[in-house]
């Protein structure tokens, strides 16, 4: 990455995050947002990263739900695009990375402890 690439990235993680700008097939916030997350797995891979410390595509296979590992490879590509997660090597030969909260993704966990509410409400056993 150049540097100049490098100081806009910093600039922009700086400034409010916001998901990268795309077309949306409503104007409506809540909408918007299920196009983001609206999927079967989307929010628990966002819960294991941000409430069980999941990192790598190891923990995240062996989370209790047993997301497929196309589509958790499918869902984690998507969150690091969306600016979610941070994908970062931490071995070199072979290559690994783990998968971070950004500060993006951290603005996700009230939100999650909201829907652990719901759920613990209207939905437990």
């Amino acid at each position: 990455m150049s540097k100049r690439k490098d100081n806009q990235t910093s600039a922009t993680a700086a400034a409010a995050p916001r998901p990268p700008v795309r077309a949306f097939r409503s104007s409506c916030p809540i909408a918007r947002t299920l196009d983001l997350f609206g999927d079967k797995w989307t929010l628990v891979v966002m819960r294991d990263a941000l409430f069980f410390d999941c990192r790598t595509f190891a923990d995240f296979a062996n989370c209790s739900e047993k997301i497929p590992t196309n589509l958790l490879a499918a869902r984690l590509k998507r969150l690091v695009l969306i600016g979610m997660l941070e994908k970062v090597p931490y071995q070199a030969k072979p290559v690994r990375y783990e998968y971070r909260p950004t500060s993006l993704g951290y603005s996700l966990q009230p939100v999650l402890k909201e829907i652990l509410k719901f759920g613990q409400t209207h939905l437990s056993d």
